[in-house]
């Protein structure tokens, strides 16, 4: 199989079927799924079609950073390579944004870096988020008008 093939398989896997925001943030009443959620069902699945992912921040496009009142607000591009293990002249990069605020720099990091590479994840492995209270679970058809 190729890198494509292999990338693929994942993306058709039952287990990565969907994601199931379980998780609440009482402070901000919003559900939401886990990063090692995402990272639960892709791990194995990696593995079996030895495929590795590298993330980095990419050094060229520049970090933004704002400070409005006691909020950190960080901008910046984050790249993903994914590798064939067995033919690691094969590979493709990716890269997409990260964003995060928070009082504290390095928690608006952390946040911008986790937040960031489990949407880049779910989406790239084709794999929906959804919960019971999300409207699109029901269709268009359910909606009071």
């Amino acid at each position: 199989m190729n890198i494509y093939q292999k990338i693929f398989a994942i993306q058709q896997d039952p287990k990565m079927a969907r994601l199931v925001r379980t998780e609440f943030n009482k402070f901000q009443n919003y559900h939401y799924f886990t990063e090692s959620q995402i990272l639960s069902k892709l791990r194995p699945l990696l593995k079996e079609k030895r495929l590795i992912l590298l993330f980095s921040d990419n050094k060229e496009q520049g970090f933004i950073h704002e400070k409005i009142e006691k909020e950190h607000i960080v901008k910046y591009i984050k790249k993903v390579e994914i590798i064939d293990i067995d033919k690691p002249e094969d590979r493709i990069m990716e890269e997409f944004w990260a964003c995060g605020q928070n009082i504290d720099l390095a928690k608006a990091k952390g946040a911008a870096d986790t937040y960031s590479i489990k949407y880049f994840l779910s989406k790239f492995f084709l794999s929906p988020v959804t919960d019971d209270i999300d409207p699109d679970k029901w269709g268009r058809s359910s909606e009071k008008t």
